[in-house]
């Protein structure tokens, strides 16, 4: 069943959603177009609605103990993603990636120049992990080197589709750097656009969410300051795992939004369509359809809203974070072409949502880990334990 909201919830939902079909979906044509970019649309939104605040209350110490704040940013992703995933995208790497890592490792110096300037819109990042020959193995795969020479780490290599890359003002950018002991770690470093070595290579022409600029980043004896390692030295232990972690457990509230839009296209078009003489609706075989799509729905609902439903934050084991990553984007794409056979070859026109969102789903299942790599985690994890 759908989630019971109180008034306060329903109005912050509305809120949501008003803005993103006031301010953001009569754009949406042309962010996918590549003739404008979110960023404008992200940066007003965090100004009206005020999310800096709803960024600091969530990261308070009582957030645990306010069951509001674990309603507020699945419902502003989902939100996004119901007018356009390529919105979400862009908002969740530069605010969720790059910001989130800077704000919970950085020094206060990092924090003040990067962290809080990419939370309030006015700097634009990017997450740089995947490489050309290292996708699913990210860190055994990696050829990106960072050497110290003085005050200064030099960076050597190259990242691909990496998000808001042609567009962002500063990359966190993950290397290989060898320890004292001889051992490698990766460690990730800050880079502003402009910094000598560092270039980036035209967007990419994508199947889906193409409203997201997507391209490569190119580092060649590229001088990073000894202050722009995050954190502000060389750390044992790397995070990419938790960061990885983040950017899948945020995947499916990007597909309950493309699963909530195509349902509800999908029941409105089925009622309205005349067919032999009555509505599409009531043939059985599109109840079926429908029936499938709804059951995807209020099970992806569920999980994007555990936390929520259950009133606390809840310790995930990786093999949660998979499972809920891999169902969600194999639904996503499932409801989405379902939607497109419901409306025929309506569904199959670019002026229809639905032939949008079925690009878009495919990411899902591709972007922060394949649906190849979320079985392998997921039943190794399960396996491992006692």
């Amino acid at each position: 069943m759908p989630l019971e909201l109180n008034e306060n919830q329903r109005m912050i939902k509305q809120t949501f959603r008003k803005f993103m079909e006031k301010e953001v979906e009569p754009h949406v044509e042309k962010m996918e177009a590549g003739e404008e970019t979110a960023f404008p649309f992200i940066k007003k939104m965090i100004d009206e609605l005020d999310l800096m605040s709803m960024y600091a209350t969530t990261a308070s110490a009582e957030v645990d103990e306010d069951r509001l704040q674990l309603f507020l940013w699945p419902t502003l992703i989902v939100e996004m993603a119901r007018v356009s995933p390529s919105f979400a995208f862009g908002f969740g790497v530069s605010i969720g990636l790059f910001a989130g890592n800077i704000m919970r490792r950085g020094t206060p110096e990092q924090i003040e120049h990067y962290g809080m300037p990419a939370l309030k819109g006015d700097l634009i990042g990017a997450w740089a992990l995947t490489e050309p020959g290292a996708g699913s193995d990210a860190l055994g795969g990696m050829k990106t080197r960072a050497v110290k020479d003085g005050d200064h780490y030099v960076l050597n290599g190259s990242k691909t589709f990496i998000t808001n890359a042609p567009c962002a003002e500063a990359f966190l950018v993950y290397a290989k750097y060898k320890l004292d002991d001889g051992r490698d770690s990766v460690q990730a470093f800050i880079v502003d656009r402009g910094c000598p070595g560092l270039t980036t290579g035209q967007p990419f022409k994508k199947m889906g969410v193409r409203g997201s600029p997507t391209g490569e980043v190119f580092m060649d004896d590229c001088r990073v300051p000894l202050a722009n390692i995050l954190g502000g030295g060389v750390k044992e232990r790397d995070h990419v795992k938790k960061s990885l972690a983040g950017e899948r457990s945020g995947i499916p509230a990007i597909c309950l939004g493309i699963i909530d839009r195509c349902f509800e296209v999908a029941v409105k078009y089925a009622k309205e369509r005349q067919q032999f003489g009555q509505p599409i609706a009531n043939y059985q075989l599109m109840q079926a359809r429908l029936a499938r799509m709804y059951t995807a729905l209020m099970n992806v609902e569920n999980i994007v809203f555990k936390e929520f439903l259950a009133g606390r934050r809840l310790n995930q084991p990786v093999a949660d974070i998979c499972a809920g990553k891999l169902y969600c984007g194999e639904m996503a794409t499932f409801v989405a072409n379902e939607a497109v056979m419901i409306l025929g070859g309506y569904g199959y026109m670019e002026e229809y949502v639905v032939e949008r969102m079925a690009r878009d789903a495919k990411i899902m299942e591709i972007g922060a880990g394949t649906t190849e790599m979320q079985i392998l985690t997921l039943a190794r994890d399960v396996l491992e334990r006692d």
